[in-house]
């Protein structure tokens, strides 16, 4: 049986992977429509592109929280601590629609 802590991991595992690939080549349209399905077995039924917004709007969060002057976009660090906090947020949004 899965349970919403295995969902919860393959959701990481997913977005993890997408962003090891390098951003041209991302496929976004398949790692959302592989956690559209997660979504859905819980009746949650947002198509890929909704679900992709969503976890844009999660790094915009991350974004937000520190001065623009302070971004450091050539930083791989920087980049993927953004995206780690946007995968934590993500999880958390999703978390509260299932509850």
């Amino acid at each position: 049986m899965i349970t919403l802590s295995d969902d919860l991991q393959k959701i990481t595992s997913i977005l993890t992977k997408t962003f090891e690939i390098p951003g041209i080549q991302r496929n976004y349209d398949d790692s959302f429509s592989r956690i559209r399905k997660i979504f859905y077995r819980y009746g949650i039924n947002h198509n890929a592109k909704d679900l992709r917004i969503v976890f844009t709007l999660c790094m915009q969060e991350f974004f937000n929280s520190i001065p623009q002057e302070e971004w450091k976009l050539n930083d791989p660090s920087f980049v993927k601590n953004s995206e780690k906090y946007a995968i934590e947020k993500f999880k958390e949004w999703f978390i509260e629609q299932v509850t």
